[in-house]
């Protein structure tokens, strides 16, 4: 694999990232103004607003934007790790031979 297509991997991979992480971040700060809006009148509107499609569609990004974007912290992690521990592995071959 030369480095234009390791550049194209990664931007294809990280691109589904930045996505979900948009779509998360809008999601979570339009929800509480068109389906739980925070005064009296914003509590009994969302007994019914609540089960709007809209609402639905919200709480449906919120969730998996979550879980997406920790699947992502989740895969730094392991690259990362699996990085540092094939460096130790080759040091540790290195000083035996």
């Amino acid at each position: 694999m030369n480095f234009k297509e390791l550049l194209m991997t990664a931007y294809e991979v990280t691109g589904v990232f930045v996505l979900w992480i948009c779509l998360h971040y809008v999601a979570a700060n339009l929800y509480p103004s068109y389906c739980a809006e925070t005064s009296l009148s914003g509590f009994i509107k969302s007994i019914f607003v609540a089960q709007a499609p809209h609402c639905i569609a919200m709480r449906w990004v919120i969730y998996n934007g979550g879980i997406a974007i920790n699947s992502m912290w989740i895969s730094i992690a392991i690259w990362i790790s699996s990085k540092l521990l094939r460096n130790l592995t080759i040091n540790n071959d290195k000083k035996n031979n």
